[in-house]
């Protein structure tokens, strides 16, 4: 059972693990503050919306499913397990199914720690659970034998209530062998509306992007990761603002991904290790595609959409946005010191590639250009389309 801390340290977790990709300067910090600005309680490794129905009803059917003297955390478990079959093994579901690729284990993140923040943020745990651990005692206590008084009310003063007023589970939830799929009936998909077209921003100050487009009932078309320019028409003016200056960030971002690879691909070579200058060539198509947005950047407005960014991240910005409108893609060497400088403070200097020191010759050595990743920022927009067309119905 995990505590408010072990749950931060989670949802710190799945912070790490978007766009898979490690974060060397931090630029992903931009792309985690604008997407839960616009799209809360989301996560990149969100599949299918029904998810956060699955999760409240499993919980409580096991918590009402389980033996005497068994661990609630241990039948919820096993109880996941089950759920993976049934999706994809029994119900036929061909992707998204979270575990799906391991049947009969529990995978690394499960879908009650994907979706827990989620529950949260939506309006689908009552206020008053903070926790997972939180969770389980209240459902522990509802299944213990309490003393009734006439009208059949608990006497004890435990809290057992978890989750907000679901609608009915599907008839043969409680038969392991019956299939599961994602698609949802019409209550369903009424009542996550209901709780999603409330959910605000997380400064509170008015209705999420996220809320807008489930209450006007949107649905998008194709595959592209980039916020379209259709959001802007359902957006609120402040918002409007903030995707404009979010679109222009992702193409900055992209910049200063290829950047950190041209520098330490030039250093490995430096030190005697292969040469094959692909993101030093990697620069020029980038400016060509997004070297426009990336220097009409307005970062004195990111920076009051997202106060928290570090100072190092500030000037990484404003020194890449400096050389994009230089327009000299080849002289990416200029920014060496405030990437290293940058780097250093995100990772330690044990961990840093861009330094003139033997234990950073060695990182550059471990380095695996494959796994360096140089896309825009896509602010999880893929995941809430995906949400938008469940949600919309067959």
């Amino acid at each position: 059972m995990l505590s408010r801390e072990e749950m931060r340290q989670v949802e710190r977790s799945l912070a790490s693990s978007e766009q898979d990709t490690r974060d060397e300067i931090g630029f992903l910090l931009i792309h985690q503050g604008f997407a839960d600005r616009f799209f809360p309680g989301t996560s990149v490794l969100h599949t299918r919306v029904r998810y956060a129905l699955f999760i409240p009803w499993l919980y409580k059917c096991a918590a009402s499913s389980r033996r005497r003297g068994s661990d609630l955390d241990s039948t919820i478990r096993s109880q996941l397990i089950q759920l993976a079959i049934r999706l994809k093994q029994i119900g036929q579901e061909p992707y998204d199914v979270i575990g799906g690729d391991k049947l009969g284990q529990l995978t690394s993140q499960p879908p009650d720690r994907v979706y827990w923040t989620a529950l949260r943020s939506w309006g689908l745990l009552l206020p008053a659970v903070h926790s997972r651990s939180e969770a389980l005692k209240r459902l522990q206590a509802g299944m213990r034998a309490s003393t009734l008084d006439d009208d059949g009310g608990r006497l004890d003063d435990d809290d057992t209530e978890v989750f907000v007023g679901l609608p009915d589970a599907p008839e043969d939830w409680d038969e392991p062998s019956s299939p599961l799929h994602f698609k949802m009936p019409q209550k369903e998909r009424d009542f996550l509306r209901f709780q999603l077209s409330f959910l605000p921003r997380p400064d509170n100050d008015g209705p999420s992007l996220l809320a807008h487009l489930v209450d006007s009932r949107d649905f998008f078309q194709g595959k592209s990761p980039q916020l379209p320019r259709e959001l802007d028409a359902r957006a609120d003016a402040v918002d409007r603002v903030a995707l404009g200056v979010a679109r222009d960030a992702a193409g900055l971002a992209a910049i200063g991904r290829a950047v950190y690879g041209a520098l330490v691909e030039q250093l490995l070579a430096r030190d005697g290790g292969p040469d094959d200058k692909t993101f030093r060539s990697l620069l020029h198509s980038h400016f060509d595609s997004y070297a426009v947005a990336a220097g009409r950047c307005d970062l004195d407005t990111l920076e009051v959409f997202l106060p928290e960014l570090p100072l190092h991240v500030r000037n990484v910005l404003r020194e890449t946005r400096a050389y994009i409108r230089e327009g000299k893609p080849e002289k990416f060497a200029m920014l060496r010191d405030c990437y290293q400088k940058a780097e250093v403070t995100r990772k330690t200097a044990r961990r840093a590639r861009l330094l003139d020191t033997d234990r950073s010759a060695q990182r550059r050595a471990e380095w695996n250009p494959g796994r360096h990743n140089t896309t825009p920022l896509h602010y999880r927009w893929y995941i809430v389309r995906e949400m938008l067309r469940d949600l919309s119905g067959p």
